[in-house]
């Protein structure tokens, strides 16, 4: 008879920390968001991304680039590896320093998020939850 009732006393401090929105950002896809204009010159996100439009709001995420989606969605190591050729290929000028500076913050976020969900992934054992999938690649810390 006591052991429920001690149960229950060693439990309801652990549940009343749940809130709703714990639960629900602890189970939800985590996603970040960019500016189009973060990423490069128009001529050098468009074959990606399309052209700018009137919504410059893209969602980074895991899954699949979808230019035709609204608000627009980048896969996060591909969005990596584009500004690390837009980096690349932008002259350096002083005209251009300013584009350069946000896309050194853009790429230092996407690093941040694409190395969260890496370092997740390879903390399960390969034999275990992974399956047959393939390792994420690494990718260098900064442009």
């Amino acid at each position: 008879m006591k052991t429920p009732f001690l149960l229950a006393c060693l439990l309801l401090p652990s549940l009343s920390g749940c809130t709703h929105d714990s639960w629900r950002q602890a189970f939800s896809a985590r996603v970040l968001t960019v500016s189009y204009d973060d990423l490069g010159t128009e001529a050098m996100v468009s074959p990606v991304l399309g052209p700018r439009g009137t919504d410059p709001q893209i969602v980074v995420r895991q899954g699949a680039t979808n230019p035709q989606s609204t608000p627009r969605c980048l896969n996060a190591h591909e969005g990596l590896l584009m500004l690390r050729r837009n980096s690349r290929n932008l002259p350096r000028t002083a005209e251009n320093e300013p584009l350069q500076r946000r896309m050194k913050s853009a790429y230092d976020r996407l690093y941040h998020y694409y190395n969260q969900r890496r370092d997740a992934f390879l903390a399960v054992p390969a034999f275990g939850g992974r399956g047959s999938m393939t390792m994420m690649p690494p990718v260098p810390p900064s442009l």
